[in-house]
């Protein structure tokens, strides 16, 4: 049962030399909300999905290293996915947390998925969207062309079509935003990670999203939840955002009360 609804609380942690920004809102079951790229936790929290899940939760949405207020060192060393899990885990140490709900979405399901390889003690339920586990980055650049994505692509796409999301970006932290990116594409092990993952795990994805079919391969392969959803990369958060919620909420509310830690629930 949940209390009085809880406004948004900011807090800082320091891991070694990164410095990492966090939102705490909510009350509830916690959840561990992961952001995209180019994203901020502020960003997905104003997202119909994030507004909808923070009803009846506990969310707790860092800012990936390079990304909203969080540190942007620009050594790539920093960025690596056993860093960045380790940023993650350090997040919950921070505020007393054993184990959340983890929710990522696009690089958030990248940063899910290293948590899940090198920290799978902290996951209490796992939801992957928008994020192919197995290739990453590579799926769509192998539908575009490309030997993959690095951030000159990436960036230019985003100035192309969604600005607003690059607006502000101080010249002193985009060697480390590039370095953010490109780190996306360290995928060792990780698929692996995943599969052994001893929380319930779900995959998100839009059918529209050049994701969609991988996810749903990878799912099926190993008897996870597939939960398909209407629209595109951005619009599965954006547009459909309350429904996606609905959804994802819903496996995490059936993993929360199941004896059986490795049940899956809620296909659809």
């Amino acid at each position: 049962m949940t209390g009085p609804a809880r406004g948004p609380v900011e807090g800082y942690v320091d891991l070694g030399d990164d410095h990492i920004h966090y939102f705490d809102e909510g009350t509830g079951a916690p959840v561990l909300l992961i952001h995209g790229a180019f994203g901020s936790g502020a960003r997905i929290l104003q997202t119909e999905f994030g507004r909808s899940l923070v009803r009846n939760r506990r969310v707790i949405a860092p800012d990936s290293l390079a990304h909203g207020c969080s540190g942007a060192p620009p050594d790539p060393r920093h960025y690596g996915p056993r860093r960045r899990a380790a940023h993650l885990a350090g997040v919950l140490d921070c505020l007393g947390i054993a184990r959340a709900h983890v929710v990522g979405y696009s690089m958030g399901g990248w940063m899910a998925s290293a948590l899940a390889t090198f920290y799978p003690d902290r996951i209490a339920s796992l939801a992957i969207g928008g994020w192919d586990v197995v290739e990453g980055m590579y799926t769509p650049a192998a539908v575009w062309g490309l030997p993959e994505i690095t951030y000159p692509i990436l960036s230019a796409m985003i100035r192309r079509d969604r600005p607003e999301l690059l607006a502000g970006l101080h010249p002193d932290r985009e060697a480390g935003l590039a370095a953010a990116i490109d780190g996306m594409n360290d995928l060792a092990g990780l698929a692996d990670g995943v599969a052994a993952c001893p929380a319930p795990v779900a995959l998100w994805v839009g059918q529209e999203d050049l994701y969609h079919e991988a996810s749903r391969r990878f799912a099926e392969a190993r008897g996870f939840s597939f939960i398909s959803l209407p629209g595109d990369h951005m619009a599965t958060l954006e547009t459909h955002g309350a429904e996606a919620s609905r959804r994802v909420g819903l496996f995490i509310d059936q993993t929360a009360v199941s004896p059986n830690p490795t049940h899956r629930a809620n296909r659809g």
